[in-house]
Protein backbone atom coordinates (compact mmCIF):
# COMPACT_ATOMS: atom_id res chain seq x y z
CA UNK A 1 0.00 0.00 0.00
CA UNK A 2 2.90 2.01 0.52
CA UNK A 3 4.45 1.84 -2.67
CA UNK A 4 1.35 2.58 -4.52
CA UNK A 5 1.01 5.62 -2.67
CA UNK A 6 4.70 6.76 -2.58
CA UNK A 7 4.17 5.76 -7.05
CA UNK A 8 0.78 8.26 -7.20
CA UNK A 9 2.69 10.81 -5.68
CA UNK A 10 5.90 10.56 -7.59
CA UNK A 11 3.46 10.93 -10.67
CA UNK A 12 1.43 14.06 -8.94
CA UNK A 13 5.27 15.88 -9.25
CA UNK A 14 5.52 15.29 -12.94
CA UNK A 15 4.62 18.23 -14.76
CA UNK A 16 1.53 17.82 -17.11
CA UNK A 17 2.90 16.10 -20.49
CA UNK A 18 6.47 15.87 -21.17
CA UNK A 19 8.22 19.44 -21.56
CA UNK A 20 5.31 21.47 -21.23
CA UNK A 21 6.14 25.02 -19.15
CA UNK A 22 3.18 25.27 -16.58
CA UNK A 23 3.16 29.05 -15.93
CA UNK A 24 2.12 30.98 -13.05
CA UNK A 25 -0.90 33.06 -13.24
CA UNK A 26 0.12 36.26 -12.44
CA UNK A 27 3.50 35.49 -15.08
CA UNK A 28 0.76 34.45 -17.73
CA UNK A 29 -1.22 37.57 -17.29
CA UNK A 30 1.91 39.63 -17.43
CA UNK A 31 3.04 37.70 -20.93
CA UNK A 32 -0.39 38.19 -22.63
CA UNK A 33 -0.59 42.00 -22.22
CA UNK A 34 2.82 42.24 -23.17
CA UNK A 35 1.68 40.33 -26.14
CA UNK A 36 -1.42 42.44 -26.61
CA UNK A 37 0.85 45.42 -26.19
CA UNK A 38 3.31 44.71 -28.81
CA UNK A 39 0.58 43.71 -31.66
CA UNK A 40 -0.93 46.96 -31.04
CA UNK A 41 2.24 48.34 -31.36
CA UNK A 42 3.53 46.79 -34.56
CA UNK A 43 0.40 47.64 -36.19
CA UNK A 44 0.85 51.40 -35.51
CA UNK A 45 4.42 51.00 -37.36
CA UNK A 46 2.98 50.12 -40.70
CA UNK A 47 0.32 53.38 -40.33
CA UNK A 48 3.16 55.99 -39.09
CA UNK A 49 5.89 53.87 -41.23
CA UNK A 50 7.53 53.29 -38.19
CA UNK A 51 10.65 51.34 -38.99
CA UNK A 52 12.18 51.80 -35.64
CA UNK A 53 9.26 49.98 -33.87
CA UNK A 54 9.14 47.46 -36.38
CA UNK A 55 12.82 46.90 -35.92
CA UNK A 56 12.27 46.12 -32.08
CA UNK A 57 9.60 43.34 -32.69
CA UNK A 58 9.94 41.97 -35.84
CA UNK A 59 12.45 39.21 -35.25
CA UNK A 60 15.82 38.79 -37.71
CA UNK A 61 14.04 35.01 -39.30
CA UNK A 62 10.70 36.63 -39.80
CA UNK A 63 8.58 34.85 -42.49
CA UNK A 64 5.14 36.20 -43.15
CA UNK A 65 2.50 35.02 -45.54
CA UNK A 66 -0.22 36.57 -47.01
CA UNK A 67 -3.30 35.60 -48.52
CA UNK A 68 -1.92 35.16 -52.15
CA UNK A 69 0.67 32.83 -50.76
CA UNK A 70 3.63 35.26 -50.69
CA UNK A 71 6.46 34.61 -48.29
CA UNK A 72 8.36 37.73 -47.22
CA UNK A 73 11.38 37.57 -45.24
CA UNK A 74 11.15 40.89 -42.46
CA UNK A 75 13.53 43.09 -44.93
CA UNK A 76 11.08 42.46 -47.56
CA UNK A 77 8.09 42.93 -45.18
CA UNK A 78 10.10 46.04 -43.61
CA UNK A 79 9.87 47.90 -47.71
CA UNK A 80 6.03 47.96 -47.30
CA UNK A 81 6.76 50.39 -44.71
CA UNK A 82 5.85 54.19 -45.64
CA UNK A 83 5.55 57.20 -44.30
CA UNK A 84 1.44 57.78 -43.69
CA UNK A 85 -0.53 60.17 -46.99
CA UNK A 86 -1.76 62.89 -45.68
CA UNK A 87 -4.70 63.30 -48.20
CA UNK A 88 -5.60 59.95 -47.09
CA UNK A 89 -6.90 59.57 -43.64
CA UNK A 90 -6.34 55.62 -42.37
CA UNK A 91 -7.21 53.43 -39.09
CA UNK A 92 -5.77 50.51 -38.25
CA UNK A 93 -7.61 48.54 -35.34
CA UNK A 94 -6.54 44.81 -33.78
CA UNK A 95 -9.73 43.17 -32.77
CA UNK A 96 -10.75 39.43 -31.32
CA UNK A 97 -7.41 38.91 -30.16
CA UNK A 98 -6.56 35.71 -28.63
CA UNK A 99 -3.67 34.97 -26.54
CA UNK A 100 -1.88 31.05 -25.91
CA UNK A 101 1.37 30.88 -23.86
CA UNK A 102 3.86 28.13 -24.05
CA UNK A 103 6.25 28.81 -22.03
CA UNK A 104 9.13 30.97 -24.16
CA UNK A 105 6.45 30.80 -27.40
CA UNK A 106 2.76 32.35 -27.83
CA UNK A 107 0.40 32.10 -30.51
CA UNK A 108 -1.91 35.26 -31.32
CA UNK A 109 -4.66 35.36 -33.16
CA UNK A 110 -6.86 38.39 -34.47
CA UNK A 111 -8.50 40.56 -36.67
CA UNK A 112 -7.13 43.58 -38.83
CA UNK A 113 -10.25 46.32 -39.62
CA UNK A 114 -8.67 49.04 -41.49
CA UNK A 115 -10.62 52.29 -41.90
CA UNK A 116 -9.37 54.43 -45.23
CA UNK A 117 -10.80 57.38 -46.41
CA UNK A 118 -9.79 59.15 -49.47
CA UNK A 119 -9.80 62.44 -50.42
CA UNK A 120 -12.95 63.09 -48.82
CA UNK A 121 -14.35 59.99 -49.71
CA UNK A 122 -16.64 57.41 -47.92
CA UNK A 123 -14.71 55.05 -45.34
CA UNK A 124 -13.69 51.65 -47.54
CA UNK A 125 -12.95 49.02 -44.97
CA UNK A 126 -10.86 46.25 -44.84
CA UNK A 127 -10.85 43.22 -42.72
CA UNK A 128 -8.07 40.69 -42.59
CA UNK A 129 -7.66 37.46 -39.80
CA UNK A 130 -4.38 36.56 -38.71
CA UNK A 131 -2.02 33.82 -36.57
CA UNK A 132 1.18 35.02 -35.17
CA UNK A 133 3.86 33.24 -33.32
CA UNK A 134 5.83 35.12 -30.95
CA UNK A 135 9.25 33.71 -29.37
CA UNK A 136 10.71 34.84 -26.08
CA UNK A 137 14.63 35.20 -26.61
CA UNK A 138 16.69 36.98 -23.58
CA UNK A 139 13.57 37.69 -22.10
CA UNK A 140 11.77 40.01 -24.75
CA UNK A 141 9.06 38.80 -27.05
CA UNK A 142 9.21 39.09 -30.66
CA UNK A 143 7.13 37.58 -33.75
CA UNK A 144 8.93 35.04 -35.66
CA UNK A 145 5.95 34.50 -38.32
CA UNK A 146 2.59 35.77 -39.36
CA UNK A 147 0.27 34.11 -41.47
CA UNK A 148 -3.06 36.41 -42.32
CA UNK A 149 -5.99 35.86 -44.47
CA UNK A 150 -8.43 38.93 -46.26
CA UNK A 151 -12.08 38.39 -45.10
CA UNK A 152 -13.78 39.31 -49.03
CA UNK A 153 -15.30 42.02 -48.65
CA UNK A 154 -18.57 42.51 -51.60
CA UNK A 155 -17.33 45.62 -54.29
CA UNK A 156 -19.94 46.91 -56.90
CA UNK A 157 -18.98 47.86 -59.26
CA UNK A 158 -20.28 51.31 -60.74
CA UNK A 159 -21.13 53.41 -64.06
CA UNK A 160 -18.70 56.56 -65.12
CA UNK A 161 -17.95 58.32 -67.69
CA UNK A 162 -15.23 56.54 -69.79
CA UNK A 163 -13.52 59.80 -70.75
CA UNK A 164 -12.59 59.98 -67.64
CA UNK A 165 -10.12 57.24 -67.80
CA UNK A 166 -7.96 59.35 -70.50
CA UNK A 167 -6.46 61.15 -67.27
CA UNK A 168 -5.18 58.12 -65.99
CA UNK A 169 -3.48 56.28 -68.39
CA UNK A 170 0.72 55.86 -68.54
CA UNK A 171 2.98 54.16 -66.43
CA UNK A 172 3.15 54.06 -62.31
CA UNK A 173 6.35 52.94 -61.03
CA UNK A 174 6.29 51.13 -57.70
CA UNK A 175 9.61 50.04 -57.48
CA UNK A 176 12.65 50.04 -58.87
CA UNK A 177 11.71 46.74 -61.20
CA UNK A 178 8.03 47.24 -61.37
CA UNK A 179 6.11 49.26 -62.75
CA UNK A 180 1.71 49.46 -63.62
CA UNK A 181 1.10 50.31 -67.42
CA UNK A 182 -2.88 51.44 -67.16
CA UNK A 183 -4.41 51.61 -70.81
CA UNK A 184 -7.56 52.06 -72.17
CA UNK A 185 -9.23 49.89 -74.08
CA UNK A 186 -12.94 51.13 -75.33
CA UNK A 187 -14.74 51.66 -72.35
CA UNK A 188 -12.63 49.41 -70.11
CA UNK A 189 -9.15 50.74 -67.80
CA UNK A 190 -6.95 47.77 -67.92
CA UNK A 191 -3.76 47.67 -65.82
CA UNK A 192 -0.80 45.03 -66.01
CA UNK A 193 1.93 44.89 -63.47
CA UNK A 194 5.66 43.92 -64.32
CA UNK A 195 5.57 40.34 -65.33
CA UNK A 196 1.95 39.88 -64.51
CA UNK A 197 -1.03 39.45 -66.91
CA UNK A 198 -3.33 42.80 -68.31
CA UNK A 199 -6.49 43.40 -65.67
CA UNK A 200 -9.29 45.05 -65.88
CA UNK A 201 -9.65 47.91 -62.77
CA UNK A 202 -13.40 48.07 -62.46
CA UNK A 203 -14.92 51.66 -60.94
CA UNK A 204 -16.04 51.91 -57.09
CA UNK A 205 -15.94 55.89 -57.94
CA UNK A 206 -14.04 58.34 -60.33
CA UNK A 207 -11.18 57.16 -58.48
CA UNK A 208 -11.32 54.50 -56.65
CA UNK A 209 -10.75 50.93 -58.76
CA UNK A 210 -10.75 47.09 -58.28
CA UNK A 211 -10.18 44.10 -59.55
CA UNK A 212 -11.90 41.48 -59.40
CA UNK A 213 -10.94 38.22 -57.12
CA UNK A 214 -8.62 40.36 -55.92
CA UNK A 215 -8.01 42.40 -52.82
CA UNK A 216 -6.54 45.79 -53.23
CA UNK A 217 -7.80 49.36 -53.90
CA UNK A 218 -6.72 51.49 -56.63
CA UNK A 219 -6.61 54.99 -56.16
CA UNK A 220 -5.47 58.03 -58.49
CA UNK A 221 -3.84 60.78 -57.08
CA UNK A 222 -3.91 64.08 -58.17
CA UNK A 223 -1.21 67.03 -57.61
CA UNK A 224 -1.40 70.72 -56.58
CA UNK A 225 -1.82 71.22 -60.44
CA UNK A 226 -4.68 69.09 -60.56
CA UNK A 227 -3.48 66.24 -63.12
CA UNK A 228 -2.83 62.70 -61.54
CA UNK A 229 0.54 62.20 -60.34
CA UNK A 230 0.52 58.85 -57.90
CA UNK A 231 -1.55 55.64 -58.32
CA UNK A 232 -2.00 54.57 -54.98
CA UNK A 233 -2.44 50.60 -53.68
CA UNK A 234 -4.47 49.99 -50.89
CA UNK A 235 -4.07 46.46 -49.04
CA UNK A 236 -4.33 44.94 -45.74
CA UNK A 237 -3.88 48.73 -44.29
CA UNK A 238 -0.67 49.07 -45.99
CA UNK A 239 -0.46 51.82 -48.68
CA UNK A 240 1.84 52.14 -51.39
CA UNK A 241 2.33 54.87 -53.83
CA UNK A 242 3.07 54.58 -57.52
CA UNK A 243 4.71 57.51 -58.75
CA UNK A 244 3.87 58.27 -62.41
CA UNK A 245 6.65 58.37 -64.95
CA UNK A 246 5.13 58.56 -67.80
Amino acid sequence: MRLVAAGLLSLALIPLGFGQVVQKPAQANQDEQALRRLEDEWLGSYLRGDKATFDRIVADDFTGTDESATLRNKMQERELLQPPSPSIKTSLTNDDLRVRIYGDAAIVTGRIVAKIQPSGQSDIVFQSRFTDTFLRRQGHWQVASRHYSRLPAERTSVKIDPRVYDQYVGQYELASNVVFTVTKEGDKLMNQATGQPKLELLPESEIGFFIKDFSALFIFMRGQNGEVNRLLTIQDGRIISAKRIK
